[in-house]
């Protein structure tokens, strides 16, 4: 009897094992749309909590979110990212908290574009969380007009395609060049991996992961690895309820571009209107934002930025 019971215990702790899927993805690549087309297709029929990191101390992309959806509970880890030893034990504690309190049945985790994952395996092995949460999909994804940017750019990105087990390449209808060029890149850094390509962060959820996908494979290889911890480039927010023509929050943006390969917020115009604010490198995207209340709020990250810095350079261009 007492056997029955144990087997019985733990086919039900087994059942309410909680699905963790990392999202992870170089700056500008498309994680926070990812997760809103996912928010769409997979909200009403699963409860779902989103865990949003960012290395500044703002929740930009979680309002953009809740623009999309409310139908989840998001939770905001910021000033770090969460696979860095000083941010464990925060992350644990709001792993547990969240689990207790909302019990989801999947978690999604949107990585900082900085973040270094080398490590996740650790993360969820850890005595808190094993056996409560079990690694379901460990997603990057790839901005192919910009991939072998980011390459250059930081170490971090190439552990990000590295202990993938889907690596998604997306804005192809921007790319110009060979595909194949990027996919056979991606195939050196990770054999592992399932590799698709798209565009707008569009799939299908339910036949996304095939069956030979062997889960974990890619991240086990690195397992004892540290993390790197924070990065050189700088994530600043700027704050403000000056506000500014259009016409001078595109040069703004384009004195900003040459030093930041990311720049995204929401800044109040001198006419009334929002601006929605999205740049990638070199590409610009502005688009009208209603129902937003609120100071103007810009995070832009960039080699030897200040916070000082990005106030001075956005006081020159308001009249």
């Amino acid at each position: 009897m007492l056997g029955l019971r144990y087997v019985l215990m733990s086919m039900n702790n087994l059942h309410r094992l909680c699905r963790f899927n990392l999202i992870t993805g170089f700056l500008g690549s498309g994680k926070t749309t990812l997760l809103g087309n996912l928010l769409n297709e997979l909200s009403k029929q699963n409860r779902i909590a989103v865990i949003q990191n960012e290395f500044a101390p703002t929740g930009i992309d979680g309002k953009e979110l809740q623009k999309i959806s409310d139908d989840f509970k998001l939770v905001e880890i910021n000033n770090g990212s969460v696979f860095c030893v000083c941010q464990l034990s925060n992350f644990v504690q709001n792993m547990q908290k969240l689990i207790d309190d909302y019990q989801p049945e999947i978690i999604f985790l949107e990585a900082s574009g900085l973040a270094d994952p080398i490590s996740v395996v650790e993360l969820l092995q850890t005595d808190a969380l094993k056996g409560t949460v079990t690694l379901d999909k460990n997603i990057c994804l790839v901005d192919a007009p910009n991939y072998f940017k980011g390459l250059g750019i930081v170490q971090r990105f190439k552990h990000q395609v590295m202990v993938a087990d889907h690596i998604i390449i997306n804005k192809t209808d921007l790319y110009e060049g060979d595909l194949n060029e990027i996919i056979q890149s991606l195939r050196v850094l990770n054999p592992f991996a399932e590799v698709v390509s798209t565009t707008y962060a569009k799939i299908d959820w339910s036949s996304f992961s095939k069956e030979h996908v062997q889960k974990g494979v890619a991240a086990e290889r690195y397992q004892g690895r540290v993390s790197e911890g924070r990065p050189d480039m700088a994530a600043c927010v700027l704050r403000t309820h000056d506000k500014i023509s259009e016409e001078n929050l595109i040069d703004f943006l384009n004195e900003l571009k040459h030093e930041c390969p990311r720049i995204k917020g929401y800044l109040n115009l001198v006419d009334g209107r929002v601006m929605s604010v999205h740049c990638v490198f070199n590409k610009i995207e502005l688009k009208e934002l209603k129902n937003y209340t609120g100071p103007s709020e810009l995070i832009a990250f960039g080699n030897g930025l200040s916070i000082g810095k990005l106030r001075r350079t956005f006081k020159l261009f308001v009249k």
